[in-house]
């Protein structure tokens, strides 16, 4: 920051330096959400340290289904490879079905857990709402104010109740490697869940450090070390590959 944008009286800014550090930690925390749910990270062999998403955990074949020519990638586990097209496609991805869903949460339920919400980007919130009339014939809700009730919050599915929770970073433009090039995964996955366990683990909290004066300018970082923690990584599970 520099002296001149400091000394100057700036409408609705009491402290211009105070100003761009929350702009700069709302970045970050947005930035963090994107890594854990939208990244697709997995551990390096390099040993570099990097902070794995929900993919890097919940990417086993006993609790996740893969639709179009994705499939569960060879070494299945924590750390590895999310997911990967065939080698002789290109890629195809499928729609998102009330039978997939049924079908990870009952992989779920059999290894001894217990899904209660399912997160979808907005475009994959709207698909799952025509569910509910495409898959089931169920048809929209209209009451005695003729308000007619387009969206399905709640799934009775026949192993537990899920929560419909929409998440706009999982429908950003973000190319991937895969396995077979570079894919979009905006609109890409839907995650079955239990929040309990799940944590952002810290080992340095957010903070500014004060770097100081340089020339006329002041600089400062924000410094922070944290990563996903998922206790039971087969208590979950997630659909890949859809459009």
């Amino acid at each position: 920051m520099s002296g001149t944008r400091k000394a100057v009286d700036q409408a609705g800014v009491a402290d211009e330096y105070a100003y761009q550090l929350k702009k700069r930690g709302t970045e970050l925390r947005r930035d963090l959400e994107h890594d854990l749910v939208h990244s697709f990270n997995v551990a390096s062999a390099s040993g570099t340290r990097s902070a794995g998403g929900f993919q890097s955990f919940i990417n086993h074949e006993s609790t996740c289904n893969y639709v179009g020519d994705f499939e569960a990638p060879t070494a299945a586990g924590v750390g590895t490879a999310t997911v990967t097209g065939t080698a002789s496609a290109d890629n195809t991805r499928g729609a998102l079905g009330l039978s997939d869903i049924d079908e990870v949460m009952q992989k779920i339920y059999e290894e001894g857990g217990k899904a209660s919400r399912i997160m979808l980007s907005p475009k994959l919130r709207r698909d799952f709402s025509d569910l509910m009339v495409t898959d089931s014939g169920v048809r929209r809700n209209i009451d005695t104010e003729g308000k007619l009730r387009q969206s399905v919050d709640i799934y009775m599915s026949d192993f537990g109740d899920l929560m419909v929770v929409p998440n706009y970073i999982m429908g950003l433009s973000h190319n991937v490697d895969l396995g077979n090039g570079n894919v979009d995964v905006a609109d890409f996955s839907a995650f079955v869940y239990d929040p309990q366990w799940f944590n952002v683990a810290t080992l340095r909290p957010l903070a500014e450090v004060d770097v100081g004066q340089k020339g006329d300018s002041t600089v400062g970082m924000i410094v922070e070390e944290t990563t996903l923690e998922v206790l039971n990584p087969k208590g979950c599970g997630a659909i890949y590959g859809l459009e």
